[in-house]
């Protein structure tokens, strides 16, 4: 009842079956794979490289434009629809308080970053024609 040719064509059909296996996973998707993210790195360097002198000149700009900025004084502030309330120092910075009209508010931030100076905080107390704007400074190029 056996029957050997049946036999030999199984083990044919299972030694064929098993080559294909070897012979798929011998076939990776590695080179295709491999080269399209070579590519891509390749791509992502070239873009970094393009950018880094970009950021140079920005960071060189922003030095010479700190070093050209005004000094900072309070007394700048008391202007026209502006009325210097107070200044407190305190290390590199202070408190600085204002009475002003609404229109003279945009300006005030405009004139602290002439001044190299940086708002930590702020807080508007709205009056009938004048308002009360209180800022918290820090002088962003070591004042």
């Amino acid at each position: 009842m056996l029957h050997p040719e049946r036999w030999l064509i199984g083990l044919a059909g299972l030694l064929l079956m098993a080559a294909g296996g070897v012979a798929f996973l011998l076939q990776t998707e590695s080179p295709p794979h491999n080269a399209a993210w070579k590519q891509q790195q390749l791509l992502r360097i070239a873009r970094w490289q393009s950018v880094m002198p970009l950021q140079a000149a920005l960071n060189v700009a922003a030095d010479v434009s700190l070093a050209t900025s005004k000094p900072f004084s309070p007394v700048d502030f008391q202007r026209p629809g502006a009325e210097l309330m107070s200044w407190t120092p305190a290390g590199r910075g202070g408190e600085l308080v204002l009475e002003t009209v609404w229109e003279q508010v945009p300006s005030v931030f405009m004139l602290l970053a002439e001044r190299g100076m940086r708002v930590a905080a702020f807080s508007l107390q709205a009056g009938e024609t004048r308002h009360v704007l209180t800022l918290q400074l820090e002088g962003s190029n070591g004042e």
